[in-house]
């Protein structure tokens, strides 16, 4: 784990109504280092990247960054807050009727008053970064899957950020574009230093290039350590995670009442 911790939850607790997805959430997310959050579908990871980035407010606990409590925080000091965070989408999240060059140029014409020779550069030189210059003129509809995830993380780290968010960076992609984006998390990190999060389904593929992981199940950590900790753990909670199995602490089945009740009772459940 490195040194110093940027983001830190203490005894988060948050909920949907009825529904509770954190009943006292304990993380600390190290300064400078990639950090995969994995665990099944519907245990909360997409909703930790909204409390981190101040789009959801946590009901009981605090979750904090540099030391300050997101919770307090007035609207503009979220604001400039989230000027230091970055975040890729999980669709790429792109203007279907701006041009590449457009996408990545957007966020500097709203938050700076850079002029159109410095934004120029700008773009161009993360345009380069990601491999896509020479894209710089076709439209999201004229991009491959890859290519359009790599344009966002383009216009992601265009105001240099501190900080990146990744929701689940790699679904639909194909092997190669999958190689090239986990690629860049890894170049952009060393390169920019920056603190990179990871929301991840893909265990195999992001714990290779992973500094440390927590794996959440039922709302709480089951888990957390380097790649090779977690990969040797024994914990059935981790490897029914790990080894994709598709029973074990988390079920196959929906929990029921008795079947032979169901299947001679009078009535049809609905």
């Amino acid at each position: 784990m490195g040194d110093a911790t940027l983001i830190r939850l203490e005894d988060v607790h948050f909920g949907y109504r009825s529904h509770a997805v954190f009943s006292g959430l304990t993380m600390d997310i190290p300064e400078g280092e990639i950090t995969a959050i994995m665990g099944p579908s519907g245990t909360g990871k997409t909703t930790l990247l909204e409390l981190v980035t101040g789009q959801r407010k946590a009901d009981r606990g605090r979750v904090r960054i540099h030391d300050r409590d997101l919770g307090s925080l007035s609207r503009s000091e979220l604001y400039r807050l989230r000027r230091e965070m970055g975040l890729l989408f999980q669709d790429g999240a792109l203007f279907s009727d701006l041009s590449v060059y457009e996408n990545v140029a957007f966020p500097l014409r709203e938050h700076t008053r850079l002029s159109n020779t410095l934004i120029h550069h700008l773009v161009l030189m993360k345009l380069e970064a990601v491999g896509l210059r020479g894209a710089a003129s076709l439209h999201p509809s004229e991009l491959s899957g890859g290519m359009a995830r790599r344009v966002a993380l383009a216009r992601s780290i265009v105001l240099d950020p501190l900080m990146m968010f990744y929701d689940e960076p790699l679904v639909g992609l194909d092997p190669i574009a999958m190689g090239i984006i986990l690629r860049l998390i890894v170049h952009l990190n060393q390169t920019l230093g920056i603190t990179s999060v990871i929301v991840t389904h893909d265990v195999k593929e992001v714990l290779k290039i992973a500094d440390h992981g927590y794996i959440l199940s039922e709302g709480r950590v089951v888990a957390r350590g380097r790649p090779s900790e977690l990969a040797q753990s024994r914990d059935p909670w981790v490897r029914q995670f790990l080894d994709g199995s598709p029973d074990g602490p988390v079920p196959f089945n929906y929990p029921a009442r008795d079947f032979a009740q169901d299947l001679f009772s009078a009535g049809v459940a609905t």
